[in-house]
C-alpha cells in the first residue's frame, strides 16, 4: 500500500519539475537571444520558421518502408530531418571556410556533397549503394 502511495506522491511532484525545466530552459533562451547579434537573430528566425513539407515526408517514408506514419511520427520525422540538415548545412559552412570562402558567400552544392562525404566517414550517416543526394527529382 505504501508503494502505491509513494508513487502517487511522484507524479504530483513531476508537473511542478518539469514546469520549472520549461521555465529555466526558456528564461536561459531569452538570455542566448539577447546577446544574438543582428545576423545571428536573422539566421535564428530564418532557422525557426522553417519546416520540412509533412506531406512530402510522409510520402517519402511510406515510399521506402512500405507503411503510413501517423501524424506524431511525421513531426518527430520533420525535427530529425531538420535537425540533420542544419548539421549538413552547419559542416558545409566549416568547408567553405576551409577553402577560404567568405561567411556572406552561398554554401554551394561541392560544399554540401563534402560535408556529405566527411558525415559518411564519421558514421553519422548510414551508406546507401544507389542513392544520389542531388539528384534532379520531384518528389
Amino acid at each position: 500500500m505504501e508503494l502505491l502511495e509513494d508513487a502517487g506522491n511522484i507524479s504530483e511532484h513531476e508537473p511542478r519539475e518539469f514546469e520549472e525545466t520549461s521555465q529555466k530552459a526558456s528564461e536561459e533562451m531569452v538570455e542566448l537571444v539577447n546577446i544574438f547579434t543582428e545576423e545571428q537573430m536573422n539566421r535564428y528566425e530564418s532557422y525557426r520558421r522553417s519546416s520540412l513539407p509533412k506531406s512530402v515526408l510522409k510520402r517519402i517514408f511510406q515510399s521506402f518502408t512500405g507503411t503510413v506514419l501517423n501524424s506524431n511520427g511525421v513531426i518527430v520525422l520533420a525535427a530529425v530531418g531538420k535537425l540533420f540538415i542544419g548539421e549538413l548545412v552547419e559542416l558545409a559552412r566549416e568547408v567553405a571556410d576551409s577553402h577560404g570562402l567568405s561567411d556572406l558567400e552561398p554554401v554551394q552544392p561541392l560544399q554540401l556533397k563534402e560535408a556529405f562525404r566527411h558525415m559518411l566517414l564519421e558514421g553519422k550517416v548510414l551508406h546507401s549503394r544507389n542513392v544520389d543526394m542531388f539528384r534532379n527529382q520531384r518528389l
